[in-house]
């Protein structure tokens, strides 16, 4: 091991790594023993060495007399590597220092004070607010305006009324501007004052005032920023309008109507050129702001900005909300543009026109044969959204493509046109139930449940395909007529699992009672899930007999058909039911055994004291431990006395540990 004196002769070395491994050597020693050996590498000319000396003095935990002297190297002027060494082991001690600092936050030294107010910021706590406050009052406008910095930094909202006082105070230009930025990172809104709105006149505080308002102000500044659109400076007249936004969004509901209704009156002025002139989707901020603005004044220049502010993902729901606002009259220049759009462009006009019910084919049959899918999509959410039945033709036209999405939105499309032109839409049905591609044919089930054809559903219950057939049992039973049951209950006993699933639900969506006895037999299914849907349509067509329908699968019951069972059982309500309950106690672990407890709990305290004894001399180690935690839910007095009986009768120590915690619980 290498003696301190050498380590410090080594620290002289010429050579970088010399110095730097001395340092490395100085680890795990005493503090007090190797702190001026570090304070001295802080000072070398290579960052690796100070560094090195900063890692080992904050790995060292120091104490307060450590951190103090520490801090005199902030003293000195002549070392910059030195200094900025010691700002950095201070800040990584963080809250350990406060002490320290906060006393040399009045140093006599600015260039000290300005070190330890920049450390506070660094470590960033609150607890450094109250002197970040005092130092905003610092003759040194350096020092002052580091604490302003800092302190909005922290975001503690309690400096918001010193800093507006501070500004106030001080004129100094520097000063201001750093409060003022402070102040743009609060959410406080307090009244602002005249001296503060009054800044704005002056050109190199005019942006940060703007900033300011938007955190702070209220709708009072309005008409400040309202001026501030007009700003010769680009970056003033953007913080302006992002400023108004943040002021709009967070406005009462009646405020905000008055703000709209004063912002309409700008409809035709030169405020909506300067609005689109600062469109920037490089600024989402700022976008977002504008198309909110161009959507409230409702002027038509603003509709090529906002189908700009359309193809941005994270503001098209604004932007679409604004394309509305234009009115029948702006989906008229809207539509003059479709030609020139862009894809994105393309898209929200068919989206608009839709959306406002402008029953205008034209726009949406160019839609439809457009060469973007995206552009079709929209194009055929609007036919049908309108009920363009003149449309039909373009529409089916798109069946012909292989895009399984545009597909899905054309048969939507098609559906909704059913209840306009059912002839058309049972052509197009018909024309898919005879293809020999099973995807048609499911497209063909779909049509026909939209137009209610029973008969055609019916008749796609046989087809080959398994998928099909599960789509026409799900469609009758949500058609949910009587005559389908007998069709239905074929399907009940189909090849194919999912076709059954389908089917026992479906039956219970029909209702019709004499399909009872074929659920009851389809109990007796291989699958699980085909069971417990017959017991739920049981459930549904007649409650009185899914008790005894139960009670032959009970036994043997698992997993998620004991569940089921367990959750009608509730629902029956009876005597003989919770008695069913209680046996899965008795064999059942994990969830059933969880939701079988619950049940019986939900009974209520009654229940529960009924059966105090015997679920607490359980064989089962699991029910007890569970029923002690439901009997220290009674009042107090009854769950001592039954908690304090139990534990004299426990035998297992760490059910007796349970009770006796549970027992220091209850008042």
């Amino acid at each position: 091991m290498k003696s301190l004196p050498n380590i410090q002769k080594l620290l002289r070395s010429l050579h970088e790594e010399t110095r730097h491994g001395a340092i490395q050597a100085l680890r795990d020693r005493l503090l007090p023993e190797i702190c001026d050996l570090l304070f001295f590498a802080m000072a070398d000319e290579s960052w690796r060495v100070r560094k090195e000396a900063v890692d080992v003095f904050v790995a060292a935990n120091p104490d307060e007399a450590a951190i103090d002297g520490l801090l005199e190297l902030l003293r000195n002027e002549d070392n910059a590597g030195l200094r900025n060494s010691a700002a950095e082991a201070v800040s990584r001690i963080g809250t350990r220092a406060a002490k320290s600092l906060q006393a040399l936050a009045q140093d006599k030294d600015e260039d000290v004070r300005k070190f330890i107010i920049d450390v506070m910021g660094i470590i960033g706590s609150p607890d450094f607010v109250p002197t970040l406050l005092v130092s905003l009052g610092d003759p040194d406008v350096n020092v002052a305006s580091a604490a302003a910095e800092h302190l909005g930094n922290i975001g503690d909202e309690r400096a918001v009324p010193d800093l507006i006082k501070a500004i106030v105070d001080n004129d100094a230009v520097f000063f201001r501007f750093s409060a003022l930025t402070a102040l743009s990172k609060f959410t406080s809104h307090l009244p602002v004052p005249s001296e503060i709105i009054r800044l704005a006149e002056q050109n190199i505080l005019q942006k940060s005032v703007y900033d300011c308002l938007g955190s702070i102000g209220d709708d009072a500044v309005i008409p400040i920023l309202l001026e501030g659109f007009r700003s010769r400076k680009k970056s003033c007249r953007n913080s302006a309008i992002k400023s108004w936004y943040r002021i709009f969004s967070r406005s009462r509901g009646t405020v905000r109507l008055k703000l709209q209704e004063d912002l309409q009156s700008h409809s035709g002025s030169d405020l909506v050129p300067i609005l689109i002139d600062s469109f920037d989707l490089q600024d989402i901020a700022l976008s977002e702001a504008i198309t909110t603005l161009l959507g409230i004044i409702g002027d038509i220049r603003g509709a090529e900005a906002l189908l700009k502010a359309f193809s941005c993902e994270r503001i098209s729901g604004s932007a679409l909300a604004s394309l509305k606002c234009l009115g029948s009259h702006g989906v008229n220049h809207l539509i003059s543009l479709y030609p020139s759009c862009e894809e994105s462009g393309r898209c929200a006009i068919c989206t608009v026109v839709g959306q406002i019910g402008y029953r205008d084919g034209d726009v949406v049959r160019k839609g439809l044969d457009d060469s973007s899918d995206q552009v079709k999509l929209c194009a055929l959410k609007a036919a049908g959204k309108l009920g363009l039945t003149d449309c039909i033709p373009g529409v089916v036209k798109l069946l012909e493509e292989n895009d399984a999405e545009l597909r899905a939105a054309v048969i939507s499309c098609l559906c909704s046109l059913a209840c306009f032109h059912r002839g058309a839409i049972q052509e197009v049905a018909r024309r898919l139930e005879g293809s020999d591609q099973s995807e048609q044919r499911l497209e063909a089930v779909i049509l026909n449940a939209a137009l209610g054809d029973n008969e055609r559903l019916e008749l796609l219950l046989k087809d080959e395909n398994a998928f099909v057939r599960q789509a026409a049992v799900t469609a009758i039973g949500k058609q949910r007529i009587a005559s389908g049951s007998s069709v239905l209950l074929m399907a009940l006993v189909d090849e194919d699992v999912e076709v059954r699933i389908a089917a026992a639900e479906a039956i219970g969506k029909v209702g019709d009672a004499e399909a009872i006895p074929y659920l009851v037999l389809a109990l007796n299914d291989d699958d699980c899930w085909v069971q417990c849907e017959a017991l739920k349509s049981i459930a549904r067509i007649d409650k009185e007999r899914i008790f005894p329908s139960i009670q032959p699968i009970f036994v043997n019951a698992k997993g998620f058909l004991l569940k089921t069972c367990l959750e009608l059982l509730e629902a029956v309500g009876s005597r003989a039911s919770f008695e069913q309950v209680e046996t899965v106690l008795d064999k059942a672990d994990g969830e059933a055994f969880s939701l079988a407890m619950s049940i019986l709990v939900r009974q209520g305290g009654e229940w529960v004291l009924s059966n105090v004894d015997r679920l607490m001399s359980h064989p089962r180690t699991e029910v007890r431990t569970a029923w002690a935690g439901v009997l220290a839910e009674l009042p107090p007095q009854q769950a001592k006395r039954h908690l304090i009986h139990a534990m004299k009768h426990e035998k297992d120590i760490n059910i007796k540990t349970l009770i006796q915690d549970l027992l220091k619980g209850i008042a």
